[in-house]
């Protein structure tokens, strides 16, 4: 991994422990009122609620046809701002669009044109109202999106760099001479693990190799890749770690 990440704000300030996200998530569950005909929210339930919103990211992304790192920035840009303070204190509907909208300056994209991402949400927004037991149709304007995002820019404190798994696998790529089908298959695991907490656990390098591991687990490259890992000196059971991880959510959510 290049080592301006570890020089980064994201290494710095947005790498957490599990208790870190717990000890939020539970206070902000426990504020929610109790409804005497379901069971409780409990953890699981939680992630599977920030999975849903990363999916409606991922949604309007596609909608727009950006790249897929942007749409991947703007899902960390959620987890971020979920990570540090409640639910309820921005409706995720208006923070996906927000989020993917600050995503695509950063990354270079194109400035998108507000009208389009407003259309994009609303059209995503309305699979889903029967749901959501809210307005039927999507309740925020342009003018909201712009709003949140100077709100969204103090809460990361302008912490705006987001250093992805993709660099580290196409890195790995070239060092193990990986066939496309096994990249492709690598790549679209990453794309599922950025939309659990694992870009907040876990550094980018990590993750890649993780999910290298995953899709080579039945093929010919694993005995290859540990050895590049004894070799490298990395911390094979924190690459197994986000592997078990993974799995672990892949089994749950």
């Amino acid at each position: 991994m290049a080592s301006s990440y570890w020089k980064s704000s994201q290494f710095d300030q947005w790498l957490f422990d599990r208790q870190e996200l717990l000890s939020v998530r539970l206070r902000d569950i426990a504020s929610w009122p109790i409804n005497p005909n379901s069971s409780p929210i409990t953890e699981d339930d939680y992630l599977k609620i920030l999975i849903f919103y990363s999916n409606i990211i991922q949604n309007i992304g596609e909608q727009y046809k950006v790249r897929q790192q942007v749409i991947a920035t703007g899902i960390v840009y959620l987890k971020r701002f979920y990570a540090r303070y409640a639910l309820k204190s921005i409706d995720p509907w208006l923070l996906c669009p927000t989020c993917l909208f600050l995503a695509a300056k950063v990354e270079e994209f194109s400035t998108l044109s507000h009208p389009r991402v407003c259309n994009a949400a609303a059209t995503t927004y309305k699979k889903y109202a029967h749901l959501l037991g809210g307005p039927n149709e999507y309740p925020y304007q342009i003018k909201h999106i712009l709003e949140c995002e100077f709100y969204l820019l103090e809460i990361m404190d302008c912490c705006l760099i987001v250093y992805h798994p993709y660099r580290s696998l196409d890195m790995y790529t070239r060092e193990f001479q990986v066939d496309q089908q096994l990249f492709e298959a690598a790549w679209r695991i990453i794309n599922d693990s950025l939309k659990t907490d694992a870009p907040l656990l876990y550094p980018p390098y990590e993750i890649a190799l993780a999910c290298l591991l995953l899709a080579a687990t039945y093929r010919d490259k694993m005995p290859l890749l540990k050895q590049y890992m004894i070799d490298a000196q990395i911390d094979v059971e924190r690459v197994y770690e986000v592997v078990k991880y993974k799995i672990y959510l892949d089994l749950k959510c």
